[in-house]
């Protein structure tokens, strides 16, 4: 093992966590959903399109899970939650914005938008703990997610800064509150036994996982059949797009399985160097385009007046 996998290994501890903030963030006005943003790669960008067609309703669904616990949680744990809140009613509404230029571009994103209202629909009704359970899968599912993009850059490269700036803030801020639902679940599980403790998280994420790998894989075949694609084609390309060499979900399996391990948190894992590898790339991203801002402001020069 070598040294940075010893760094990832080792646990953070409550103190030395990074502060959850909910960062100042608009996407830019030219932010462009596109049809194939990722390289022209209709099977690269396919997954994210997937993905930001269903944030909105999803992290709606995971705000109201974690409401009703502000009040029951202590400090610092309840400054926490709010935090948590925050930042994902941030990243509801940018992607609302990046919904709308997919619709732009052409795509019809209402059959993964009925999926995701779908999956919602089951825990109507459900206790506050079991939509809380739910949550906490989730957010492990877009920790582990966030976590490779920033590891990475290669998932993004050749991105447009705008749209790169985007899926760079999202990512930094989800690892950033990648224990919050977990700390909140422990808290609300506190007075119960280990075994039915382990076995109703490792139950849900068997769930949450198959609905997850089923209609995110649906969905972005659905967005290649608007491309054109046939449903075998399409198949085929996403689970090598995915699952191929140094793919997506490929690469979160280890990370994916570690949730069942007895005992395990998400900052078991210290992701605060890949949060300070986010920062730092979202700052150039900004400097940039001030760098272009101040030329293309600047005067210019008048020509020189020819010797008559």
């Amino acid at each position: 093992m070598d040294a940075t996998q010893n760094t990832i290994r080792k646990a953070v501890s409550r103190d030395d966590r990074p502060m959850i903030t909910a960062r100042n963030f608009r996407a830019a006005p030219s932010v462009s959903g596109g049809r194939h943003w990722v390289r022209q790669d209709p099977y690269a960008t396919a997954f994210f399109n997937a993905l930001s067609a269903v944030f909105p309703h999803g992290e709606t669904f995971m705000i109201r899970s974690l409401v009703p616990w502000v009040e029951r949680v202590p400090q610092p744990l309840r400054g926490e939650v709010e935090a948590f809140i925050e930042q994902e009613a941030g990243h509801s509404r940018e992607h609302v914005a990046m919904n709308k230029a997919l619709i732009g571009a052409g795509y019809d994103i209402a059959p993964l938008d009925r999926k995701i209202r779908a999956f919602v629909s089951v825990f109507e009704g459900a206790s506050d703990t079991i939509k809380l359970t739910a949550t906490m899968c989730i957010e492990h599912f877009t920790a582990i997610i966030a976590a490779e993009l920033l590891k990475n850059p290669a998932h993004l490269s050749g991105v447009d800064d705008e749209m790169l700036e985007l899926w760079l803030w999202h990512a930094v801020e989800e690892v950033e509150h990648k224990g919050v639902a977990f700390d909140v679940w422990n808290h609300a599980t506190a007075q119960w036994s280990s075994p039915r403790r382990y076995m109703l998280r490792s139950f849900f994420m068997l769930a949450v996982t198959t609905s997850f790998f089923i209609n995110r894989t649906l969905g972005q075949i659905e967005l290649l059949r608007q491309d054109g694609v046939g449903f075998l084609k399409a198949l085929k390309n996403v689970m090598k797009a995915g699952f191929g060499k140094g793919g997506i979900g490929r690469n979160v399996l280890r990370p994916w399985a570690e949730f069942f391990r007895p005992g395990y948190h998400p900052w078991d894992h210290d992701d605060r160097h890949l949060l300070a590898k986010g920062e730092a790339d979202l700052a150039t991203i900004k400097a940039n385009r001030a760098g272009y801002r101040k030329r293309s402001t600047a005067p210019v020069a008048a020509p020189a007046r020819q010797a008559a």
